[in-house]
């Protein structure tokens, strides 16, 4: 029997030709502005409805693109990141992989491949070197003229770095003739909790999805010593939990009020550093209740990443793309689109049946209780750098819950 969280994300840029000095950042302020990319990309997001995604995943290959780049979009993506230069995205993502490839306990794989189609086409010689130096990236040619087998290939490639669990990350019309790069990050996370939950304790209990609904939601329970904190200014409760080896762990914010998710996500989103709060727990018994769930979520960041002031890669006429490939053409963004999936339960992907009626938990007077029964936030956090972020509302359409 074993605890686990799952996750896995993709993120993809397709490339199309078009027919028509400051201080390197150290790790608090790269953790700060990681956290702060993290919360505006999530409140861009769909509302009303439970979501996983990764914005690191998206950072990943916006860093690597701005280091192709020319105004305006240099400067869009370099504000939008919250990166001050060049060199600080080189130093920045070479420390962040490094830290990420050094994970102990879990299983975490971090992949970056850029694709280029087949011909006089390769990266820049100075993008080449980040490519594969900063962000380790693999390379190989492609025949986008023969989209279904380019659409093939890719997907598989997907699929082998997320376990089986993203598939047909690209539809068949996503690259054609015109078609010059293509780069993708894929993440996947596999972590077994270090204080398991006991399948026994799991039953169905009411979730609140607003003030005035709920559903029926199937939620595990556990008493033990956790870090633990409350945020005045969120108005919300912290909760840590470790996963073996306790180097990821899973923060779970939960707003005080049953519609209070949207206001956390906006202190956020205005700068509020969520890192900063973790320094600020303390570790006490709590009995946690929080909900078991499945969800896969598609996002297309055309429609996120300009609400992100990231506007400019997308325009055919002035994209600021111009020193991405070794070949003088225009190019821009046709495509963005990330695919995510994450697992929480308390057994294991085939542990789906595991309920217990009748159990009756008894609180003592001075414990603490965290009963995740509304809207709340789940950040997957290696030390303070926040991975994976999930906005957990409830509801059914679109996610599988167990």
């Amino acid at each position: 029997m074993w605890n686990l969280t799952t996750l896995i994300l993709t993120f993809l840029l397709v490339l199309e030709a078009s027919n028509t000095s400051d201080q390197n950042m150290d790790s608090k302020a790269l953790s700060s502005a990681i956290a702060k990319f993290s919360a505006k990309f999530c409140v861009e997001l769909e509302k009303g409805k439970s979501v996983v995604s990764s914005p690191l995943s998206a950072e990943f290959v916006l860093a690597l693109l701005t280091l192709g780049t020319t105004e305006p979009a240099h400067s869009e993506l370099l504000t939008a990141l919250g990166i001050p230069n060049d060199d600080s995205i080189r130093s920045s993502f070479s420390e962040v992989s490094s830290k990420l490839k050094s994970l102990k306990g879990v299983t975490f794989n971090v992949a970056n491949k850029v694709y280029l189609k087949e011909g006089p086409y390769d990266l820049s010689p100075s993008l080449k070197v980040d490519a594969e130096k900063v962000f380790n990236a693999g390379i190989e040619k492609i025949d986008f003229n023969n989209s279904a087998a380019a659409v093939q290939d890719i997907n598989k490639w997907v699929e082998s770095q997320t376990n089986e669990k993203i598939k047909d990350l690209l539809s068949s019309d996503s690259v054609d003739g015109d078609t010059r790069l293509v780069l993708i990050n894929a993440l996947y996370f596999k972590g077994t909790w270090k204080k398991q939950f006991d399948p026994q304790n799991t039953m169905n209990q009411p979730f609140h999805i607003t003030a005035s609904s709920s559903v029926e939601v199937p939620m595990m329970y556990r008493e033990d010593d956790y870090l633990y904190g409350e945020s005045s200014e969120l108005q919300a409760q912290l909760l840590e939990m470790p996963y073996v080896g306790e180097e990821a762990s899973m923060l779970i914010v939960l707003p005080n009020e049953i519609e209070g998710l949207d206001g956390v996500l906006s202190k956020l989103a205005s700068g509020f550093d969520l890192m900063s709060e973790i320094g600020k727990m303390y570790r006490t018994k709590v009995q946690v209740t929080i909900p078991k769930f499945k969800i896969e979520t598609e996002i297309d960041l055309t429609e996120v990443l300009p609400k992100l002031g990231i506007k400019s890669i997308f325009n055919r006429d002035n994209s600021g793309l111009t020193k991405l490939l070794n070949v003088a053409e225009p190019l821009f963004v046709s495509k963005a689109v990330q695919k995510a999936f994450i697992e929480v339960n308390e057994e294991g992907a085939e542990a789906a049946a595991a309920t217990a009626g009748g159990i009756v938990r008894l609180t003592a007077a001075l414990d603490l209780e965290f009963i995740g029964n509304h809207p709340l936030l789940f950040v997957i956090l290696r030390k303070k750098y926040p991975l994976f972020w999930i906005l957990y509302k409830g509801d059914y359409e679109g996610n599988e819950l167990l």
